[in-house]
């Protein structure tokens, strides 16, 4: 059965990686937003649609981050109705965000109190890329976990390049 993934951010990159992983038949339920379009569009091909952070996480195994930066994942993790309270055992917080290192060394150490896993997998290349599954990563988690994650990956990268844990 394919992992229940959850997705913050479907603009202009994540609408694609978001559409890619619904084609691959990964049930996703992204996050509302005030831009309609991106989201009216994954609605159409078989999306859900939760209103807060929070009921992402509930609502998955995998939770994909693909926003701004720093202050944006802290909001999303940390703010009210964030997902860090709702993230349970062998959970995983996959973050293509283009953030900064102590965030994530500090988003890593809150999952893995609560059991769950974090995975940094900043992204290269161009929404038009994210568009055609061909998306370059290059990612930071544990062995076992990347593992776990690849096939998730592999929905919308063509090159996945592991740099350890």
């Amino acid at each position: 059965m394919a992992k229940k993934i959850g997705f913050v951010g479907v603009g202009l990159m994540g609408h694609g990686m978001a559409k890619n992983l619904l084609a691959k038949g990964f049930p996703v339920t992204v996050m509302a937003h005030k831009n309609r379009k991106p989201i009216e569009d994954l609605l159409t091909q078989g999306a859900s649609e939760a209103k807060t952070p929070r009921a992402i996480a509930e609502a998955s195994d995998v939770v994909i981050l693909c926003v701004t930066g720093a202050p944006q994942v802290e909001q999303v993790v940390y703010g009210d109705n964030g997902v860090l309270g709702a993230f349970k055992k062998g959970m995983v917080l996959l973050d293509c965000s283009t953030s900064e290192p102590a965030m994530s060394e500090r988003v890593a150490k809150d999952l893995a109190a609560a059991g769950a896993a974090y995975v940094d997998a900043p992204l290269a290349r161009s929404p038009a890329d994210a568009e055609a599954g061909k998306l370059n990563t290059m990612v930071g988690a544990d062995e076992q976990v990347f593992g776990e994650i690849r096939p998730v990956l592999e929905a919308f990268c063509e090159n996945i390049f592991y740099m350890g844990g």
